[in-house]
């Protein structure tokens, strides 16, 4: 009886050492998961930092120098591709640290949850800045070429802009999603 309780606490302690190592792993894995979700995230936000930053003096070419409208257009223009530069840089910033998740995970969910909020809230900036926007674009258009020419630059530009704002949709909610993986993700090791 007593070597049979022996060989069952040596069974336990086995066990357990097993589900220990099980667990670490499992940590690791899921950690590695939320590294590739993060660095997902962060190529999207350096590539519309880019983009935000070449806009610049692209718009002041394809505007200004090529079609004749004005610097206050093209100023309209920076300014927009600036604030969303701005609020990209800054909502990413504590996403790039190399140490992100190897922190404390209350820390990190913190800061995900906040960096998905921040995201999520830039439509409520974004939306109304580029139709903003585009209404200045077709003032622009109907100042320089009337009411019957400036609809071969108005439609197409309509076409653009929905266009961009289909892709812009799809790149939001993959980001959201991204977001919305590394939290649950953090829940799963925090319930281990």
């Amino acid at each position: 009886m007593e070597r049979e309780l022996e060989e069952m606490r040596q069974q336990m302690a086995i066990l357990k050492e097993k589900l220990q190592e099980q667990s670490i792993v499992n940590d690791r894995l899921i950690r590695q998961s939320m590294k590739k979700n993060v660095v997902s995230i962060n190529r999207r936000y350096l590539i519309v930092s880019i983009l935000c930053v070449l806009m610049i003096p692209y718009g002041y070419w394809a505007f200004v120098m090529l079609n004749g409208m004005s610097m206050w257009f093209w100023g309209a223009t920076s300014v927009l591709m600036l604030t969303a530069f701005i609020y990209t840089y800054f909502n990413g910033r504590k996403l790039r640290d190399d140490r992100l998740l190897d922190k404390d995970l209350v820390e990190t969910q913190r800061i995900v949850a906040q960096a998905k909020k921040l995201d999520h809230d830039w439509l409520k900036i974004g939306i109304p800045m580029g139709i903003a926007w585009f209404s200045l674009f077709c003032y622009e258009c109907y100042r320089l070429f009337g009411a019957s020419d400036s609809k071969f630059f108005i439609v197409p530009g309509i076409i653009g802009g929905v266009a961009g704002l289909a892709i812009g949709l799809r790149l939001h909610f993959k980001t959201q999603d991204n977001y919305q993986e590394v939290l649950d993700q953090i829940e799963e090791i925090q319930s281990i």
